[in-house]
């Protein structure tokens, strides 16, 4: 492999690095592939007070998330923003903290437990299929707002999977919640300062209570479950109330953050891999054939992803053009640390893009083309040029999950419906994950 590509420059900071913040507010991909190609595999960058390296080779990837990934922490700012609203989570937690909290939460995501919460995506994806075929019978075709209506599929099946039962009435301002506290996580975490929550403005009053109306609803589930709970229970929620022995508010807050990060990022890989068939009729088509030809007249179930190689190809093609996480948490730096020609010091910090990293042409040939042909094949790239899930010990726990999710829904849909050919010009929006442009439309007419 080609030894990353050090240089001695780095971008100049004006105002402390507020410049920097800015471009991150308001063009972060562009600003990211421009550093990169400008500045090489890893820049420091002044972002106000702090010394941050931006990182995009894999070799230092794989220093960062694996091999001295004891020598790093997640930055304290941005886990102190999303602890707010996530509590003392899996999500939050550090060293001894977090390796305990893992082997509690760890029960309830184990392969052994995928097919049983297979049987319910299943079961939603055909309801929800069962109401475009309604919608298509009535009109000729469904147009839909994708992002939006992926985000709300997603949040169906989290509320399925943790608790047994669709959220219900309370859908619309737990979506909404869900909407704006990912909003709040990308303005606080890249803003130079943000006013201290006992400053009463109208923006903290509003967060103040959209994470009251979250605290409350998960409040309410997991009180009605200890009180009514009767029976063997298959979902998320009655495993972890089990590995945490009763203790509301660790089961809580790990309650909020399975829902909010499941919610971003199946929604997310849903939208983009609609939204990508939709552009590309021919992969559209192969997918088609393919589960016609494994399917026949039957509808997918768990046993059959394994059997729809292109299907999950193309599932991984969309997560490396669009990863729903397009950059990982932020970290610090514990103490010095050589991340192979980089010095990276005590106190600094380090970032890094998977959707940078993933469209390198050095690892991907064509690599802004998408083409699940290469997903078919053996890998050719270096194994931390492709991280969609993260990696090292931090490595998404729920992956498994995300991955059944989005390949069942896909197969149940496509397997009845079809697209439209689409003209959108794709283009994502980095908010706490990467969204679509807001308002893009798609349409599914009966096959």
């Amino acid at each position: 492999m080609k030894l990353p590509d050090i240089r001695n420059t780095s971008p100049s900071s004006l105002f402390l690095g507020i410049d920097a913040l800015y471009h991150i507010r308001n063009n972060a991909l562009t600003y990211y592939q421009k550093l990169h190609s400008d500045y090489g595999d890893a820049v420091k960058v002044r972002l106000g007070p702090y010394r941050c390296w931006f990182i995009f080779h894999p070799n230092h990837v794989e220093q960062i998330l694996a091999k001295k990934s004891d020598s790093f922490i997640r930055f304290e700012k941005i886990m102190n923003i999303l602890k707010q609203w996530n509590g003392e989570s899996l999500l939050i937690a550090e060293g001894d903290s977090w390796n305990k909290r893992r082997r509690k939460v760890l029960p309830s995501l184990t392969q052994q437990r995928i097919p049983n919460y297979a049987n319910l995506v299943a079961k939603h994806a055909n309801d929800f299929t069962d109401n475009l075929v309604a919608e298509i019978y009535l009109h000729g075709k469904c147009d839909s707002n994708i992002d939006d209506d992926m985000a709300q599929y997603a949040l169906d099946i989290a509320g399925i999977t943790l608790f047994g039962k669709k959220i219900g009435s309370v859908t619309e301002p737990i979506s909404e919640a869900v909407k704006y506290l990912s909003e709040i996580a990308y303005n606080e975490t890249t803003s130079p300062f943000t006013l201290p929550n006992f400053i009463l403005s109208s923006a903290n009053r509003h967060k103040k209570k959209v994470i009251a109306t979250m605290k409350q609803f998960i409040e309410e589930i997991v009180s009605e479950r200890k009180h009514k709970a009767s029976g063997e229970q298959q979902d998320l929620l009655s495993i972890l109330m089990t590995h945490h022995n009763g203790d509301n508010t660790a089961i809580e807050d790990d309650v909020i953050s399975l829902l909010i990060a499941g919610h971003e990022t199946s929604g997310a890989t849903l939208s983009w891999l609609f939204l990508l068939l939709a552009e590309h009729q021919n992969v559209l088509q192969k997918i088609q054939t393919e589960l016609d030809h494994v399917l026949g007249d039957e509808i997918a179930s768990y046993d059959d992803l394994r059997k729809l190689p292109y299907l999950n190809a193309t599932i991984q093609e969309t997560m490396r053009l669009y990863p729903a996480a397009y950059a990982l948490f932020c970290r610090r730096a514990t103490e010095d640390v050589d991340i192979g020609g980089a010095i990276i010091k005590k106190g600094e910090l380090v970032q890094i893009f998977p959707y940078i990293t993933q469209r390198d042409s050095r690892w991907f040939k064509d690599a802004d083309r998408f083409n699940p042909d290469r997903f078919m094949n053996e890998e050719t790239w270096p194994k931390y040029a492709y991280f969609p899930f993260g990696a090292g010990p931090r490595i998404c726990i729920g992956q498994s999950f995300g991955m059944m999710e989005v390949a069942l829904t896909a197969a149940i849909i496509l397997k009845k419906l079809s697209l439209l050919p689409s003209e959108s010009t794709l283009k994502g929006t980095p908010r706490f994950s990467l969204r679509p442009n807001e308002g893009i439309k798609i349409t599914f007419i009966q096959r």
